[in-house]
Formats: structure tokens, sequence, C-alpha cells
């Protein structure tokens, strides 16, 4: 019997190595499968020259496979070498095997598509030049549609997030604030301007409806909270600093401060500056929270997902002032008291 025993061993070897390469087959196969159930269609730029690590590492940064090195795997195995530039419509409930046959195969869409980014922190007169350059069109026209009064009545009644608070007369655009920025597809550059409206409010509904509990349960109104979110895009440099900055403005609020808001300043001048004069402070206009008490008439800019959510669930502190090291490292100090802020003014900023 002592002659056999290393049949045991071998057996015992080939048997591990089974249960490991079953387990690595296991694990392969479900870093293969879908990302999610939740059917979402996401148009996805394969550029001329893109590699095919550098495609699979954008496919996994924007959930549409759950691991770049097992597409990358997967396209070896399958033998796929050369990528097709062009847009592709994906979704995360596609598998991996799925996108790989489409995007190395050339199943694009819209050849003639055109890719629009709206930056958040913009506002909505910037947007519609962001629109025109892209589609050839007109500034004014695109702008035009977006203020004329049956836009804004079909927002109303289309969208819960849209109310009457938009036909503000003292609003310097009906809609600033409402469109979401993000980066959108459209089938070619004869998209209306009804259409790409349409587009950025549907997606702005998606991220609200996200917070509706928050929303609903919150001081403010939907109006109320894209103007605070406005005021935190523009105030709060790193998204870490929103929730924060969301907590100064609120503990502004509770005691009936102003909020003296550079970020209001934008709209009631209409221009941007990184640093603002006394005399600026002192414009007369309903956006203005130097002069104005609580929130101003309406959003300044439009805020993108994590402003929002930071209007939502500020930070609880006692800070009633902040400072930004525009000329450093952009970190952000704050401040308890007013002689704390000038403190560090005195610090920091000269």
């Amino acid at each position: 019997m002592p002659g056999k025993k290393p049949w045991y061993f071998l057996i015992g070897f080939i048997a591990i190595a089974a249960i490991a390469l079953a387990s690595s087959y296991i694990a392969y196969s479900s870093m293969l499968s879908p990302v999610s159930r939740e059917d979402e269609s996401i148009i996805f730029e394969v550029r001329q020259g893109s590699s095919i690590t550098s495609a699979a590492d954008k496919l996994q940064d924007e959930g549409l496979v759950k691991n770049a090195l097992a597409f990358r795997i997967h396209a070896r195995l399958e033998n796929y070498t050369n990528l097709q530039a062009g847009y592709y419509e994906l979704s995360p409930t596609m598998s991996t095997e799925e996108i790989a046959e489409k995007i190395f195969s050339g199943d694009a869409v819209f050849p003639d598509a055109v890719i629009v980014t709206f930056p958040e922190g913009k506002t909505i007169d910037e947007m519609a030049k962001i629109l025109a350059d892209a589609t050839e069109g007109s500034q004014d026209e695109i702008l035009g549609v977006w203020e004329s009064e049956d836009f804004l009545d079909w927002a109303i009644e289309n969208y819960w997030f849209v109310t009457d608070a938009v036909k503000n007369p003292n609003l310097k655009y009906a809609l600033n604030g409402y469109f979401f920025p993000s980066t959108y597809q459209f089938k070619n550059k004869d998209v209306t301007s009804g259409e790409a409206g349409k587009v950025m409010l549907d997606q702005m509904e998606k991220v609200l409806s996200k917070y509706r509990e928050d929303i609903d349960n919150s001081p403010l109104s939907p109006h109320q909270v894209l103007t605070m979110a406005s005021i935190i895009e523009y105030e709060a440099i790193f998204d870490e600093d929103r929730p924060i900055v969301s907590g100064v403005f609120y503990n502004r609020l509770e005691i009936d401060m102003r909020l003296q808001s550079c970020a209001t300043l934008q709209m009631a001048l209409g221009v941007h500056k990184q640093i603002y004069s006394a005399s600026d402070m002192r414009v007369d206009s309903p956006y203005n929270t130097y002069l104005v008490n609580g929130l101003p008439v309406g959003p300044g800019n439009s805020p993108g997902e994590p402003s929002i959510a930071a209007a939502l669930n500020p930070q609880d502190h006692d800070y009633f002032y902040f400072l930004s090291d525009i000329y450093g490292d952009n970190k952000t100090y704050y401040s308890s008291t007013y002689e704390e802020h000038r403190r560090l003014q005195n610090e920091i900023l000269r």
C-alpha cells in the first residue's frame, strides 16, 4: 500500500486544481453578467483610434460592464482586435458578451449623432450657446423657445418639480437651473430646441426623483431646492465641501442672516467675476443676497447632483462663514465667528 500513496496526492492535486479552475470560471462568468436589471439606454462613444484597454476602462466607469479586465480577456478569447468608432446604444442590462459583439461589429446608431456636453454651473443662456454651437443654430432662437409661454406651460404640466414659480416676472430666465447639466446625445444637428429642452428636463426629473422623499420633507419648495443647489454649485469647489457649505447657508437662514453669496451676484450683474467689489454687492436685484433676505428669486445656474444632494442634506455644524484659498490649493476654511473669518481672510487671501 505504501507504493500507492503518491496516487492519492495526485488525485488530491487534480481535485484542488479542478475546484480552483471551476471557481475561477464561475467568477469570470459572473464578471461577464449584466451590471444591473434596470433598463437604461446609454449612448457610448468609441472614438477613432481608441484602444481596447481605454474602451474597457470607459465601459466600467460608465457602469456598463462589471470589470474592465474581464472585458479585455473576453475580447482576447473571441479574437476581437479592431474597435469600430461610432456611437452605440448600450444598457447595463446587457452582458459583456453582448456589448463586445456590438462595439466590435460596428453596430452603431445615429451615424450623424451630435454629442453635447453642458457642464455644471452654466446658466441657461450659456447652455443655449453651447447647443447653438453644436447644432449650427441660433442662441437667441433656442433661448426664445425655452423661455416661451408655450414651453413653460408644457413643462409645468408635465414635470412635478416645475411649478408656477418659474413664471415669476422677476426671474431673469424662467427655467434657469432646471436643465440638468450632463452630456447628451442627439440624433443629428436638426434637433429642435424643444426636443433638447425635454431631454434635459427628463434627466433632471430622473435625478430629483431619487430625492423625492427628501424634497417632500424639506422646508424648501422644489424651486428653492434648485436655487439653494445653484448657490452651492458656485460656492463649493470640491464635492466634499458641498454639504458643509450647504450647512453654512442653512445656519444663516435659521437666524435670519442674509446669505451674502457671491453666486447670486453673478445673476444680479450678469457677469462672472472671481472677486466682486463693494459696489457690486449694492446692486439692486432680487438675486442679490447681500441686500435681500432669504433665498434669491431663483437659481443662478444649473447645479449638478452633488449640489442638489447637499441642498437637501446640509451638514449639521456651527459654521456661519467660509472662504476658499483661490490663490493656492482651493482648500475651503470654515469659521463660526466673523472675527475668525476676518482673521482667515487676512492670512489666506492677502
